[in-house]
C-alpha cells in the first residue's frame, strides 16, 4: 500500500511521518493491515512510524538487524524477500502487506513477488525525495482492478501481471499503500 501526491511523491522528506495523507487514507490503511495480519516494511518507513503497529507482525528490513530489539509483533531481518515469505508462509501466513518505502517496494517487485497494488492518490502536489518504482530494474506491467472514493483522496487497486521468474515460489498477497 502507497500513498502519493498527484505527481507521483510517495515520501516528501527524510524526516516524512505520513501527516499529509487523509484521515480517510490511514482508516484504509489499519483496515486493511489489520485484516491481512502482517506488514513488511523498511527501516526508514518504520522510523517514520516510529514503532511497531498494534495487532500486526511486524517485519522489518535492514542492513543491521544486529542493531535493533524486536518484541513479540517485531522482527528485524536482513534477509532476502524469498527468505522472508517462504518463513511466513511455513508459518500460516497468505498474505502480506508491504507498506513501504520505494526500496523496498523495488526490491519485491523486481522479484516478481508483488501481485497487487493498493495506491491512495492525495489531491495534493508537493516537493517529494521519493518516487514509486524509481529504482526499478525491470518494468511492473498492472491491470486495473478498482477505484474507490477515500474523501477528496482516490484509491486505485491495481493487479500485478506477473512476469516469468526463475524460482518455483508463488508470490504472496502483497498490498502496497500509505
Amino acid at each position: 500500500m502507497f500513498a502519493s501526491t498527484v505527481n507521483g511523491k510517495i515520501s516528501l522528506s527524510k524526516e516524512d511521518k505520513t501527516e499529509w495523507t487523509s484521515k480517510e487514507d490511514k482508516s484504509y490503511f489499519k483496515s486493511l493491515t489489520s485484516r491481512v495480519g502482517v506488514v513488511i516494511m523498511g527501516r526508514k518507513t518504520y522510523d517514520a512510524i516510529g514503532k511497531a503497529l498494534p495487532g500486526r507482525l511486524n517485519i522489518v528490513l535492514t542492513r543491521t538487524p544486529y542493531n535493533f530489539e524486536g518484541s513479540d509483533n517485531l522482527f528485524f531481518t536482513s534477509s532476502t524477500p524469498e527468505e522472508i515469505l517462504e518463513e511466513l508462509e511455513k508459518k500460516g501466513y497468505e498474505e502480506v502487506c508491504l507498506i513501504g518505502g520505494a526500496d523496498t517496494f523495488d526490491q519485491f517487485a523486481d522479484k516478481g513477488l508483488v501481485n497487487e497494488l493498493h495506491i491512495t492518490f492525495e489531491p495534493t502536489i508537493r516537493k517529494g525525495i521519493k518516487g514509486l518504482g524509481e529504482n526499478l530494474e525491470s518494468e511492473v506491467q498492472l491491470k486495473y482492478r478498482e477505484f474507490r472514493e477515500l474523501g477528496q483522496a482516490s484509491l486505485l487497486i491495481y493487479d500485478v501481471i506477473p512476469m516469468e521468474r526463475a524460482t518455483g515460489l508463488e508470490p504472496a498477497t502483497l498490498s502496497l499503500g500509505s
